[in-house]
């Protein structure tokens, strides 16, 4: 068995994410998510989650890709889990390549993921909104 993770909070589920959930199954046999509850408490330029904890959870378990599912809260218990927990594969978005990232120092094989499909939580949220905005005018 080949275990494959990704790390991000996965509040709002998009086409995006169908993708890269896809191509993660193609390089891993068992996907695990680290689900992180509230990105915003340690990075305040990141939107607050809509979903619960909880709601996301549901969401996540009803993709046929998601095997398990691990919450945590800060980048440190993000860090403690990559140390921990075995792991094949990490997966992070080309949007990653050239960055630094929480756990680049461990030993972890990292498989970009191709990002071009172009879509983002952050875009999905605005069109959401700017579509509601448009209609009450």
């Amino acid at each position: 068995m080949r275990i494959g993770v990704i790390a991000g909070n996965f509040d709002i589920i998009h086409m995006g994410y169908i993708h890269m959930f896809n191509d993660c199954k193609n390089y891993c046999t068992k996907l695990l998510v680290f689900l992180h509850e509230d990105p915003s408490i340690e990075r305040p330029e990141k939107l607050k989650p809509i979903h619960t904890v909880d709601e996301r959870k549901l969401l996540l378990y009803s993709l046929r890709q998601v095997d398990g599912i691990i919450c945590y809260k800060l980048e440190a218990d993000l860090l403690n889990l990559l140390k921990t927990v075995k792991i094949d594969v990490r997966f992070l978005g080309d949007d990653y390549i050239d960055k630094s990232f929480t756990g680049e120092e461990l030993d972890i094989p990292i498989q970009y993921l191709d990002r071009s499909h172009n879509w983002s939580t952050t875009k999905y949220k605005t069109l959401i909104s700017d579509s509601f905005t448009f209609s009450k005018k």
